[in-house]
């Protein structure tokens, strides 16, 4: 009886403190290190209580949008780790503030509040300000994203504006993991009632696929030169090792494959002119006179001050961050720790049935390492998706440029859209503000070709608002001709020819080819044939060079299983593409049916054949840093 008093009043303790908690008690009203009147936007940030009777807290920090749109636009930004905190993305990455050395706070011009409201969100429990008895951390992706949509749920109670909203869940890092986990749930629950306005995902140098990344470490590593030869053998034989393991038994992780990172480290460890170990970072291959054993841990230089920042009282009481005791910590080991075992599947086989509901978004940085561009190319080019596999070989590159300077590569087809960023690293946002808020704006749909005073191209397309669908207007067409309206059907045709020249000037050769004489057909024909016979004569030589030019990567292995056409096969394309491809433009609702493969996909994800190694041969003693899991990814 007493035990069921005592539950009782713990029950409406718990009611009364959820009742009592409104908006204006998570309001930023001051912050130190800047003045708040001088900002365009307003700040909510706190705990949100997500289990009594286990102490489990969420923290979040809202930043409100600048400029308004319609619908609105709303992004829940996660960092990764697992066990790092979002607060990486507040103050070094895409949040509006940047921490001075003297810890005053200055404005960050890549800040993506322009037109979207950011959470960061501290997730799973025990990362960052977010905090529970260290018995209930989460072991499985399962329980992660339970917890994720219950404090999703309790967002929304508070803020109820925010599900009206459109809403977008980005992230870096193992938040390739997180967030196909938590759309692919999210799209599950809409199903029995339509509760979440999920838009879209984007994901920047993601942990999405271990097979693809471990062979990608021996393939990236290979062409930037971070294996010396001599470890050539001892990396190519753990590298077999490895995916004889990733064929038993495909997982988020495979710690057997851990040892080809740090073989490469291992390779890149040397003895620095102050007498100390040096290595290469690995969230940015660049820098390679990191202090070993931790090897970019300590990477970006500015986390000193963000900590010492975030550890100041008065930050915590205007954050409302007081109810967390131990003081922030970016990256926390027990939480990596619980989750070390987690026997989920990799969140790569959940990307087919999203892309299926909602756009996709992969954006990776040229220069990292753990997490790097090539993996993701493995994944996307051996992914099947929406009636293809890979990119069709139609969907071309397109430059990406600012102030006529070029900063990266688009390719979009099929709801997935993958942008390469050059000279970008495992945090994207920190070396590329101004680029990454570009591409999330074009992601969302908003705002215009000027970002930040510098005008914005990708291939030829200087708007950022996607233009009306070629079959939406032939829909508008069938409509006016149905009604009879003459009218309207002649100024339909009208805009159209504004809109879409290059489309509407190949309908009109088709239609004047059926008054070509035999004469100039056969002419035609002739023509073709010679054509053909080039291809054919080109497509039988053996691909040299890198498959990657573009992208500064390996080189290519031609598939072995894919069947060239024949001559015939090969004419009747040609005819073909006349009539159906002309002037086709990139639009995100393709669909292609061909299942081509373009030059980034390779039929087994390794572009190099490892090298056979001496089995006799004494293994090279790596260094701890794969042990210290505070920050893997």
């Amino acid at each position: 009886m007493r035990k069921g008093f005592f539950g009782l009043v713990t029950l409406c303790s718990a009611l009364a403190t959820v009742l009592t908690q409104t908006v204006e008690d998570y309001k930023v009203t001051s912050l130190p290190g800047i003045d708040l009147d001088t900002l365009n936007f307003t700040q909510y940030a706190g705990h949100i209580e997500l289990s009594e009777i286990n102490g489990s807290t969420m923290f979040f920090w809202m930043i409100e949008r600048e400029v308004k749109t319609e619908p609105e636009k709303l992004i829940i930004w996660l960092n990764g780790g697992p066990g790092c905190s979002s607060m990486d993305g507040l103050f070094l990455e895409n949040g509006p503030f940047r921490v001075n050395k003297d810890l005053s706070l200055s404005v960050n011009q890549g800040g993506w509040q322009n037109y979207a409201t950011n959470v960061y969100v501290d997730q799973p429990v025990g990362t960052g300000f977010s905090f529970a008895n260290t018995d209930s951390y989460m072991q499985t992706m399962e329980q992660t994203t339970e917890q994720f949509i219950l404090f999703l749920d309790k967002l929304f109670e508070l803020f109820p504006d925010l599900i009206k909203q459109d809403m977008y869940i980005a992230g870096e890092s193992y938040a390739g993991t997180y967030i196909p986990y938590f759309t692919t749930k999210i799209l599950e629950l809409n199903k029995q009632k339509q509760k979440y306005n999920l838009q879209g995902i984007a994901i920047g140098n993601g942990w999405i696929s271990a097979e693809h990344q471990y062979n990608a470490y021996y393939d990236f590593s290979i062409a930037n030169n971070l294996i010396s030869p001599d470890r050539i053998p001892l990396v190519s034989t753990n590298l077999k090792k490895c995916q004889e393991e990733v064929k038993k038994k495909n997982l988020i992780h495979i710690k057997p494959c851990e040892k080809i990172l740090s073989d490469v480290i291992d390779s890149s460890t040397h003895d620095g002119e102050d007498g100390e170990k040096k290595c290469l970072n690995i969230y940015d291959i660049r820098l390679k006179e990191e202090t070993s054993p931790y090897c970019g841990s300590t990477w970006p230089y500015e986390l000193t001050e963000v900590t010492n920042y975030l550890r100041q009282s008065d930050v915590k009481k205007a954050i409302h961050a007081e109810k967390q005791t131990l003081g922030w910590k970016e990256c926390t080991s027990l939480v990596y720790s619980a989750l070390d075992n987690d026997q989920s599947k990799p969140s790569y086989e959940l990307l087919p049935g999203i892309l299926k509901k909602i756009p996709i978004l992969l954006f990776s940085g040229e220069f990292d390492l753990i997490c790097n561009y090539l993996g993701t190319e493995y994944l996307i080019g051996n992914m099947t998706w929406n009636g293809g596999r890979g990119f069709s070989k139609k969907t071309k590159t397109e430059d990406w440029k600012i102030d006529n300077e070029l900063v990266g590569y688009y390719k979009q087809e099929r709801n997935l859209t993958y942008v390469l960023i050059k000279d970008g690293s495992h945090m994207v946002p920190y070396d590329k503000p101004i680029e990454c808020l570009d591409m999330i704006n074009r992601f969302m749909n908003v705002g215009s070709d000027i970002v930040k005073g510098k005008k914005s191209i990708v291939g030829n397309r200087e708007t950022i608002v996607t233009p009306p669908k070629d079959d939406e207007k032939e829909e508008d067409k069938k409509e006016d001709k149905e009604e009879g309206k003459e009218e309207g059907k002649e100024e339909g045709k009208e805009e159209d020819k504004e809109e879409d020249k290059e489309s509407q000037a190949a309908q009109q050769d088709d239609e004047w080819s059926q008054y070509y004489s035999w004469g100039t057909t056969t002419l035609v024909f002739v023509i073709l044939f010679a054509i053909a016979l080039c291809c054919c004569w080109c497509r039988g030589k053996k691909p040299s060079g890198s498959a990657l030019d573009q992208f500064g990567g390996a080189p290519q292995r031609e598939r072995e299983d894919l069947k060239k056409p024949g001559l015939l096969t090969t004419i009747q394309n040609l005819f073909k593409s006349n009539k159906t491809n002309a002037a086709r433009k990139f639009r995100l609702g393709d669909n292609d049916e061909s299942n081509e493969l373009d030059e980034l996909v390779i039929e087994t994800p390794t572009l190099f054949e490892a090298e056979d190694g001496d089995s006799d041969q004494e293994e090279i003693p790596t260094n701890q840093y794969r042990n210290q899991p505070e920050r893997i990814n």
